[in-house]
């Protein structure tokens, strides 16, 4: 399986401590503009920042080139970043699943029938293909919450599936 990740997607997997485990099990990519834009959390000392890269040089994730001219028209049709747009350009006629959890970048997918996942079904299939245990996979969804913009009676719904999962 290969995965194209924006910016926004790859920071909160990396905060919750799942992207290491994901890019174990799936070919992640990552296109140059979303790349650079994760990499400047180094000047603040990012931890998330550090780690992309260290995945990076490990050939971990891999960089990939959207197409310009897509990139700019969903950009100004979707008003949307340039990360998330060249990420989605990238996985345009290849067989990449598109990793967002950008509302304009969900829509853009939609529109052109990319296949899509955000950042709660990851961590959800990472535990339920025993890639995370139960307990990180709930401090995951529990450090999505506090970084991420999720409702939190969607990841409380998740919370709970995965306690019952649990047995």
């Amino acid at each position: 399986m290969k995965i194209a990740i924006d910016a926004c997607t790859a920071i909160l997997l990396a905060k919750s401590s799942v992207i290491e485990s994901l890019a174990n099990v799936v070919e992640v990519k990552m296109t140059e503009q979303v790349y650079n834009e994760v990499i400047k959390g180094k000047e603040k000392m990012l931890e998330d920042s550090f780690l992309i890269e260290n995945l990076k040089t490990s050939n971990k994730i891999q960089i990939i080139r959207g197409n310009g001219k897509i990139t700019e028209k969903l950009m100004r049709d979707f008003n949307m970043g340039e990360g998330e747009a060249s990420t989605i350009s990238a996985g345009m006629g290849k067989k990449f699943i598109i990793a967002t959890d950008n509302l304009q970048g969900r829509k853009a997918s939609k529109v052109n029938s990319l296949p899509l996942v955000g950042s709660l079904e990851l961590i959800t299939h990472l535990f339920r293909t025993g890639e995370i245990t139960s307990e990180k996979a709930m401090n995951a969804l529990k450090k999505l919450k506090k970084y991420g913009w999720f409702e939190d009676n969607l990841i409380e719904i998740i919370l709970e599936d995965l306690k019952n999962d649990k047995g």
